[in-house]
């Protein structure tokens, strides 16, 4: 069956309901991060989920929820909700977790959720070749805006292994420092390198496979569902290190406390740093708190670093490097300096980075208009966890 055969046969209004449709979009577009409608949307969704999968989906409120409040909400009964629910995690769609000893799912974001899953791993039956059209066409259009559009970055860049640094102002930049505290990890599929090899652009840097690496609760969900393996520290810092030689640019949550992944990023294939690259949005990845420093005393104008630079932060004329305010502070490109010219140092002001997940969204939901439905889900969500909470049992005192 051909792309367009099986397009055709999905938009059927008899397979998915054109109304649970908008309700879905709506909803995920309800994010900090939201997922704008637009055609090639609509077919991505129809193709990834199935129309039970696509109705649960547009029920969920905007908080977590357990598996009996869901089938309330959509009139099923638990064995078919829970079904559609573990269907739906395979895919990544939706998360689940243990508290209390109960058992919650939450409704997975744009991005990273619902945009990445679908190719992060080799889905059965799955057209991934058309995903990968649909996916290109969106990002370049509806999605950069949406994932670009704040003030408050998604992603922050990281000082590579082995980059030597003037100061150490901050930790929080160090690759090897986060890796290590998070002590263990998943290394799954590349989304970005799987897309482009898709649509027959192969990366020339690295593999797609097992070039991504999840850490904490992420890395736990990741290999429960399928999307990837365990990693000791050991192993994930070696993968750094050789992707590291080979020029990438190590990414990670624009968070200080615990981000939950690394990725190791090219500029051929890597849709965040083209949105530097190309679109030259700066609010496409937060810098590190550092710049690339040249000693003119030093630099021949040789040119290695700017062809090493990812993100063509570097300019060279008459032999001389001038450096671009699109510099990441990365300090990828050090290591092909033979002149030993390059260095990294502080930032006059260093980039302000919120301290966890629900900091970073929450300035991204006020920098959208999104926050006060945020606030009431989180809000609602508390409290049904502290009705839920175990009361201590009440003690007689002794006469």
């Amino acid at each position: 069956m051909t792309g367009k055969e099986r397009r055709v046969q999905v938009l059927d209004p008899d397979v998915l309901d054109p109304d649970v449709m908008v309700r879905l979009i709506d909803r995920l577009n309800s994010y900090p991060v939201g997922l704008p409608d637009s055609p090639e949307i609509r077919e991505f969704l129809t193709l990834f989920l199935t129309p039970d999968e696509a109705l649960l989906a547009s029920r969920f409120p905007l908080r977590d929820a357990s598996a009996e409040e869901l089938a309330r909400a959509v009139g099923w009964d638990l064995e078919k909700t829970e079904g559609t629910l573990e269907s739906m995690a395979s895919k990544g769609t939706v998360m689940d977790f243990g508290l209390r000893g109960h058992r919650y799912w939450l409704l997975t974001p744009s991005v990273v959720g619902f945009v990445e899953f679908s190719l992060m791993k080799l889905h059965q039956g799955m057209p991934l070749q058309r995903l990968a059209e649909l996916l290109e066409n969106y990002g370049n259009n509806a999605l950069y805006r949406e994932v670009f559009g704040s003030g408050t970055p998604i992603f922050r860049a990281l000082v590579g292994t082995d980059i030597p640094v003037t100061s150490q102002v901050v930790t929080y930049a160090d690759v090897e420092k986060i890796v290590r505290e998070a002590g263990w990890g998943a290394l799954q599929i590349c989304y970005c390198r799987h897309k482009e090899l898709l649509l027959g652009r192969p990366c020339q840097k690295a593999s797609h496979e097992g070039t991504c690496i999840s850490l904490g609760k992420g890395a736990d969900f990741m290999i429960r569902r399928g999307f990837g393996r365990r990693a000791e520290v050991a192993e994930i810092l070696d993968l750094v290190r050789k992707l590291g030689k080979e020029g990438l640019i190590h990414v990670t949550d624009n968070v200080r406390d615990r981000p939950s992944f690394i990725c190791n990023c090219c500029g051929c294939c890597c849709v965040v740093l083209s949105g530097v690259r190309k679109l030259k949005m700066p609010s496409a990845i937060a810098a590190s708190p550092y710049v690339l420093s040249v000693d003119a005393k030093l630099c021949v104008g040789c040119g290695l670093c700017a062809k090493a630079c990812q993100i063509e932060a570097l300019e060279v004329s008459d032999r001389a490097v001038t450096i671009t305010p699109k510099c990441l502070g990365c300090g990828s490109c050090i290591r092909f300096c033979r002149k030993g010219a390059l260095s990294l140092i502080p930032r006059k002001t260093a980039p302000k980075v919120p301290s966890g997940t629900t900091t970073k969204y929450v300035r991204i939901a006020w920098e959208k208009g999104r926050l006060f439905p945020l606030l009431r889900a989180a809000f609602r969500s508390k409290m049904r966890r502290w009705i839920q909470k175990p009361k201590a049992p009440v003690r007689r005192l002794e006469s």
